[in-house]
């Protein structure tokens, strides 16, 4: 199964083309200068922007195609993202940030239960479960972000710079504990970074972004930068 993207999108003054397979079991680093639409990418994987031509797919499942007016919204796609900023809701705890998307998703009550013990006890967060956000230190609300995303069961993992809000000690333990995720994760990742360190670390291949600046600014990503 792959991800496929075969699309391009504007925005006041700047124009990405994406031309872009990345296989199951695949971790895909995308690398490049700020404002080169690496952000962009995933959130057009994620529905959350929709492309201006083109279409993007994963496996057999169409997510976006111009031409046939087709879009799937966020929730019907099986997506997870890891935002810079976590994104953690903070008046909700540990336990109920992590199941929240489960529940979204109408996941009936019994097995939420056996996903929030599951993933409490792999992420090492049942000390932490009734805590608020606020509460906890950078690397810990990462980790509560991470647990949430891989409670859903995506079936393509997004992240955007995931490390760079913490500091060196916090951001070695997250690494290390996306190392391990990455291992037993069945899908597609994508990772979006400026840390050459964190890319040789954890991605198995990169690509980088072509930019240039004319009357409009020009991204293209794609399998053979």
């Amino acid at each position: 199964m792959s991800l496929r993207l075969s699309c391009s999108i504007e925005r006041r003054g700047f124009a990405l083309t994406v031309d872009l397979t990345v296989d199951r079991g695949d971790v895909r680093a995308i690398v490049g200068p700020n404002g080169s639409g690496k952000t962009t990418t995933l959130h057009m994987v994620a529905g959350l922007l929709a492309a201006d031509a083109g279409t993007i797919s994963f496996h057999d499942r169409i997510f976006d195609d111009v031409t046939t007016r087709k879009f799937l919204q966020p929730e019907q796609r099986r997506v997870g993202v890891m935002f810079q900023d976590n994104a953690l809701f903070p008046h909700l705890s540990v336990a109920d940030n992590i199941v929240f998307g489960l529940r979204a998703r109408g996941n009936e009550r019994e097995g939420v239960r056996q996903v929030l013990a599951d993933t409490l006890d792999r992420f090492d967060l049942r000390h932490l479960a009734q805590r608020l956000p606020p509460e906890l230190s950078g690397g810990q609300q990462q980790r509560v972000a991470l647990a949430r995303v891989l409670a859903t069961q995506p079936d393509i993992l997004l992240l955007d710079e995931p490390t760079s809000s913490l500091d060196s000690g916090a951001r070695d333990e997250i690494r290390g504990l996306l190392c391990e995720s990455f291992r037993d994760f069945p899908g597609v990742v994508l990772l979006v970074s400026h840390d050459e360190a964190e890319t040789k670390r954890l991605a198995t291949s990169v690509t980088r972004v072509e930019l240039r600046h004319d009357s409009t600014v020009m991204a293209s990503l794609n399998d053979s930068v």
